[in-house]
């Protein structure tokens, strides 16, 4: 009788350390199941603000290029800004801290209202922050630093511009036919019409190339074969 009473006490205290036991890792389990619970909330939360923000921005964008419109402005002319345009670069410039995509389209934009209003210094500028982005797009990036150079062509330091341009005129390059004819323009301009007149009849025999730009490059090499430097 006696071994059944401390057997039976026995059992009775393994039961109830298993029970402590029991109680202690069901508090520690829903514990971390609310400190999960909480993450995926607040994670859940942060993905919500930033659809919104990325929605903000995007209507800011759209609601800016209607104003911004710069199209009846010939190429090379220049024009004061229309009040609804300076609004418009004030709301572009706000877009500095959108997403990658919508930043550098906004840059883009600014850069053309930039130009078409005599800021050539501050177009050049956004170019090149465009270019320097580590988040852009690649093709932009090349695209900005194209502008950059193009927009430098008669007065920027040649080797500067050369240099610029030697990143983007290499065999399967996106923009590298526009790379070789502003490496045509330099060379006209520092007076290497032999480098020239080679780019130029490179380009003039491209197919694939845009129309206007192999008349241009037919053109430019026609008037340097009928008036050699």
């Amino acid at each position: 009788m006696a071994d059944d009473i401390f057997r039976e006490v026995d059992e009775g205290l393994r039961a109830d350390r298993l029970r402590a036991l029991a109680r202690r890792y069901a508090l520690a389990a829903a514990a971390v199941i609310g400190v999960a619970a909480a993450g995926a909330g607040i994670w859940q939360y942060q993905a919500w603000q930033q659809r919104q923000a990325d929605r903000a921005a995007a209507a800011t964008y759209f609601a800016a290029l209607r104003t911004a419109d710069s199209s009846h402005i010939m190429p090379g002319e220049t024009t004061s800004l229309t009040p609804q345009q300076h609004d418009a670069l004030a709301r572009l410039a706000t877009l500095d801290g959108a997403p990658a995509g919508l930043r550098t389209m906004a840059r883009f934009q600014r850069a053309t209202l930039l130009v078409s209003s005599g800021d050539a210094a501050g177009a050049l500028r956004l170019w090149n922050a465009i270019a320097e982005d580590s988040a852009a797009d690649p093709l932009l990036r090349s695209l900005a630093s194209l502008f950059w150079v193009q927009h430098q062509i008669d007065h920027g330091d040649p080797a500067t511009l050369r240099s610029r341009l030697a990143t983007l005129d290499a065999e399967g390059m996106p923009w590298r036919d526009f790379a070789m004819e502003a490496e045509a323009l330099l060379d006209l301009r520092q007076g290497h019409a032999a480098d020239a007149r080679r780019r130029l009849a490179q380009l003039s025999a491209e197919a694939d190339i845009p129309e206007g730009m192999r008349s241009r490059a037919g053109g430019l090499l026609q008037t340097l074969n009928a008036n050699p430097l």
